[in-house]
């Protein structure tokens, strides 16, 4: 540990500790572009080898199979000699003897290394010459599979056999079928070749060099030969085209690629030691390792003269520093150097002339501080008599802020809890304030209405108001008991009664306006319920009376029609007439009982219904009515609570709704006539009815009409009012 502290306080100074990290710093940058060349080095070596042994393997192939090209043509003469076409039609001895000598060298201008041998097409061997008459493994017969006949490369009628290995000499065949003048199948020639030889080894020199080459079956038994004796071959599966790095049993790492050689069932197999691909990459790396050095040297000696000549005016300005902070004012550095420390070293000595400048003013400041600090004494004790009066002043400001506070509490609470709304405007009438209610009528938060105009919430109150407060702002006066109606996002419409008043500053003048809303909705809509009661009952008071006179019309006009038709025969000529009067005066009859029903002139009975035992005893009576094209279908809902109503009044209502949906489907259709239990959470508003919460049963028919016309629901509940033709309608079933 002694030697290490040692080593790093050796190298705390600046001068040292620089061209050391530059050193470092250059030797990491050379070292990390030295290895990215080296990758890249190799990458362009192995693909250069890479392209040699493809171009070698490549070129290799197409020499391999331009010579079975050529021993292909030699071998179909062959086929058409006559004594072999006669030895396999008739294998006699003469014949024999015929193609024998056919075959030898001198008739087949072939070199001595070619063997022959003549097979019938049950595969039986009749001649063979050469290494193939000491051999029957290469056979030259069809296997029986018609598949894997047909991958034997066969080329115009011939193919080429895998590699076969007689003792330490590789041979390779070729097969030629024999056919008779009616083109059938005699038999088959099989010429057998042996590779290597001096040839061999100059033409391997010449496209390899130093790589090694070697040839092998792509199918059929796994054999492989350099062209001399059989070898052991590359590594299994290894792919065609690629080359591949690999380490044969014994030998350092190779680099080697496949080929196919076209027409026939070998693999052309070229490698490399990866040692002699990289042979230039060790040469190329040596020299680039000896630049290197040469920078780091350099870089180092070059680092070395920077420091000593940034690090020594550095040292002079600390030595400076620090005899300037023991309190030599007087002290100066050398300058005369125009770069940045020549700069640095200059700003040192005019603020050391300034600090000693100003030391001196402020010796003569501290005497006279010295004056005014007797002075300031006398002064604190003034002050602190003002002091206490000052924080008596505080208590009564702070007695007189907490009545405020209460105060403005007290007003945020009654606006808070106000029952009707109230607004405060600025003079652009932008929303300065809203209390809980006004916000509960609009929907809007009180805070999304701060700076907002009212026409940008509720756009049909605002036509109304806005004039109002604007008159506000340019009278000053109070406006009161101003109507107003306007909707809510589409909701229902309502009322409000409002005032408007001024809002008043310090100096009186209008600085804004304020607002006060009124809900008067259910106001409005109990005095229309109440016109509309008054205005009915007028109505129902005058259909009384007319119906009680009518009805004893009707009684005379009864009882004289009953009387003439008694008197009158049936082939009377006036018999049609009286019963067409006594129907008229029947309908009549109808009609004088709705108008005391619609009076409330008729005597109601009410008692404890189940709606879904009415609606069933109406079925049959119902379905007579409205015909046979017109499905009736009843809905009882379960569990239905009962009802206090009139029984005969109940049976009106839904034989006039009935009558009125059959006349609403001339074409036929379906009518639903369905009962159901009601829970009523709220209390529901309509123009004419308000529904208080509670448990109801509903009664609902439906039907497949024509329905009707926003102009007739506007007349729905009119008394009189019909959409039927002449006699057909008294316009009081729904009224009634």
């Amino acid at each position: 540990m002694g030697i290490v502290s040692r080593i790093v306080e050796y190298f705390q100074p600046l001068q040292r500790k620089l061209p050391l990290l530059i050193a470092a710093l250059l030797c990491a940058v050379v070292g990390t572009y030295g290895w990215l060349v080296h990758e890249e080095l190799e990458r362009v070596v192995h693909t250069a080898a890479e392209a040699r042994l493809a171009a070698a393997s490549q070129r290799f192939a197409g020499l391999l199979a331009a010579s079975a090209d050529g021993f292909r043509t030699r071998l179909g003469q062959l086929t058409a000699d006559t004594s072999i076409v006669a030895l396999l039609e008739d294998p006699s001895h003469t014949a024999r003897s015929a193609a024998r000598a056919a075959l030898s060298p001198e008739r087949t201008r072939e070199s001595r290394e070619a063997s022959y041998a003549l097979w019938t097409r049950e595969c039986v061997l009749v001649v063979a010459t050469g290494v193939l008459s000491g051999t029957s493994e290469m056979r030259a017969c069809p296997s029986g599979d018609p598949a894997a006949d047909a991958r034997r490369f066969r080329v115009t009628g011939m193919w080429v056999q895998p590699l076969h290995a007689v003792g330490n000499e590789v041979l390779y065949a070729l097969v030629a079928p024999v056919l008779s003048h009616a083109a059938d199948t005699l038999g088959y020639i099989v010429q057998a070749r042996s590779f290597g030889g001096e040839a061999w080894g100059q033409l391997l020199g010449r496209l390899v060099g130093d790589a090694t080459l070697m040839i092998g079956n792509a199918s059929g038994p796994p054999l492989w030969t350099d062209l001399v004796k059989p070898v052991s071959g590359p590594p299994r599966g290894a792919p065609r085209g690629i080359a591949t790095f690999y380490s044969p049993p014994g030998q350092p790492e190779h680099l080697g690629l496949a080929a196919e050689v076209a027409n026939t069932p070998w693999l052309v197999w070229v490698q490399m030691p990866v040692a002699a691909a990289d042979a230039g990459l060790s040469r190329a790396l040596v020299r680039l390792g000896a630049v290197a050095v040469v920078c780091i040297i350099l870089g180092v000696v070059g680092a070395w003269s920077v420091s000593r000549y940034v690090t020594a005016p550095i040292l002079e300005l600390t030595q400076a520093e620090e005899d300037f902070v023991a309190g030599n004012y007087a002290r100066r550095v050398r300058t005369g150097r125009s770069d940045e420390l020549g700069v640095l070293m200059t700003s040192f000595n005019r603020m050391a002339a300034h600090v000693e400048s100003s030391t001196h003013e402020l010796s003569a400041q501290t005497e006279e501080l010295a004056h005014h600090f007797h002075e300031a004494q006398e002064l604190a004790h003034e002050l602190e008599i003002s002091n206490q009066e000052l924080i008596e002043a505080a208590n009564e400001a702070t007695i007189a802020h907490r009545d405020r506070a209460s105060a403005q509490s007290l007003l945020d609470e009654v606006l808070a809890q106000a029952p009707v709304g109230i607004a405060v405007f600025d003079a652009n009438l932008r929303f300065v304030r809203v209390n809980h209610a006004f916000a509960a009528m609009d929907g809007v938060s009180e805070q999304d209405h701060i700076g907002r105009l009212p026409g940008a919430i509720v756009p049909s109150l605002s036509r109304v108001a806005e004039p109002q407060l604007r008159r506000v702002l340019l009278t000053g006066e109070t406006i009161a008991n101003q109507r107003a109606s306007g909707a809510f996002d589409g909701g229902a419409k309502r009322h409000w009664l409002g005032s408007y008043f001024p809002v008043r500053g310090p100096a009186g003048d209008v600085t804004g306006a304020g607002a006060v809303l009124v809900d008067t909705t259910a106001h409005v809509n109990l005095e229309a319920q109440l016109l509309q009661a008054q205005k009915m009952e007028a109505v129902g008071q005058l259909a009384g009376g007319v119906a009680h006179d009518f009805n004893n019309l009707l009684t005379v006009i009864s009882s004289y029609s009953e009387m003439a038709l008694e008197s009158l025969s049936v082939n009377d000529a006036l018999h049609a007439d009286m019963l067409e009067i006594r129907s008229a005066a029947e309908r009549a009859s109808r009609l004088t009982r709705q108008l005391l029903a619609f009076s409330r002139k008729q005597v109601l009975q009410p008692q404890v219904l189940d709606l879904n035992r009415v609606a069933s005893e109406m079925e049959r009576m119902l379905r007579r009515l409205i015909g046979e094209d017109v499905t009736l279908v009843l809905e009882p809902g379960a569990d239905l609570g009962h009802v206090c109503a009139d029984p005969g009044q109940v049976e009106q209502v839904i034989m006039n709704l009935a009558l009125n949906a059959r006349d609403a489907m001339p074409d036929g259709g379906r009518l639903v006539i369905s009962t159901a239990n009601l829970t009523v959470d709220a209390a529901l508003e309509h123009d004419m009815v308000t529904l208080a919460a509670g448990e109801y049963v509903t009664l609902s028919v439906t039907d497949s009409g024509t329905g009707m016309t926003d102009d007739t629901r506007a007349h729905l509940f009119e008394p009189f009012y019909t959409t039927k033709v002449t006699g057909l309608g008294t316009g009081l079933g729904l009224s009634t």
